[in-house]
C-alpha cells in the first residue's frame, strides 16, 4: 500500500483531501486499486473523519468510487472517458500554452526546462517519479497561464487520469518517454519565442501521442499483452 506521509496541524480536511488527490495525480495508485480509510488515517496520522470527508470530495470529482459503504477503489477508466478526457485536456491545456507565451516569465520558462530534463532523467529508471515530473510540467504550464479557473479544471481532468498514465510509463520503453522528440521540447522553444499559436499547437500534440495510451488501453482491456520494448 502507498505510504503517505504524515499531516501537520491546520485545516485537517484541506491538507488530507490535498495529499489523497496530488497521490492519485502522480500515480501512486493503480486503477481498481481498494483503499481502506482506517489504513489512511493511520498513515497520514489523523482521524478517520478528514479521511471520509476527502474521500467523499474525490468520489464527486470522479477520481475515486464508492461501491459500498466501505469499499472505496481507485475509478478504472473506460476508454469513452480517457477519450473524452483527451478532448478536454487538448482544448484548456492548449489555451492555457497560448496564455503562457504572452506570461510566462524567464525564471518560469527556466523552471519549465529543468522539470522537462528531470523528467527525461527519470524516464529511463524510476517510472513514478517520472509519472510526477510529468504531472509538475503540465500543472506549472497552466499555472503560468494566471487562470485559476482553467488550473483548477485541469488539475481535475488530472486526478483522474494520475493512475493510469503512471501504468502507461510503466509500460512503454524507455526510449519512446526519454526521447529528445518529447512533445515539451517544441513547447519549451514556442513559450521562449513567445509564440502562442505555435504554444497551443506543441501542447496539443503532446497530449494528442496519448492516443497511443487509449490504445494501449483498449489492447490491454482485451487480453493483448502491454507495449513491450523491441
Amino acid at each position: 500500500m502507498t505510504q503517505l506521509p504524515k499531516i501537520a496541524k491546520g485545516n485537517l480536511s484541506e491538507q488530507v483531501y490535498s495529499t489523497i488527490r496530488a497521490s492519485l495525480m502522480d500515480g501512486h495508485y493503480e486503477p481498481g486499486e481498494r483503499l481502506t480509510i482506517a489504513a489512511m488515517a493511520e498513515q497520514l496520522g489523523v482521524s478517520i473523519t478528514p479521511v471520509r470527508e476527502a474521500i467523499f470530495r474525490l468520489v464527486s470529482e470522479r477520481a475515486l468510487e464508492m461501491r459500498a459503504a466501505t469499499s472505496i477503489h481507485v475509478r478504472r477508466l473506460t476508454v469513452a472517458e480517457l477519450r473524452e478526457i483527451q478532448i478536454i485536456r487538448s482544448h484548456l491545456e492548449g489555451e492555457a500554452a497560448a496564455q503562457a507565451a504572452h506570461k510566462i516569465s524567464r525564471d518560469g520558462l527556466k523552471e519549465l526546462t529543468d522539470l522537462q530534463e528531470a523528467f527525461t532523467r527519470a524516464a529511463a529508471s524510476d517510472p513514478l517519479n517520472a509519472s510526477r515530473l510529468n504531472r509538475e510540467f503540465h500543472f506549472r504550464l497552466a499555472e503560468a497561464a494566471g487562470m485559476p479557473l482553467l488550473y483548477a479544471t485541469i488539475e481535475s481532468m488530472w486526478a483522474q487520469m494520475g493512475p493510469l498514465i503512471h501504468l502507461y510509463h510503466l509500460n512503454t520503453p524507455t526510449r519512446v518517454l526519454a526521447s529528445g522528440d518529447h512533445g515539451h521540447y517544441p513547447l519549451l522553444r514556442a513559450l521562449a519565442a513567445g509564440d502562442a499559436a505555435a504554444a497551443r499547437a506543441a501542447i496539443q500534440s503532446d497530449i494528442g501521442v496519448g492516443s497511443v495510451m487509449v490504445d494501449w488501453l483498449e489492447a490491454k482491456g482485451a487480453g493483448i499483452p502491454a507495449p513491450q520494448d523491441g
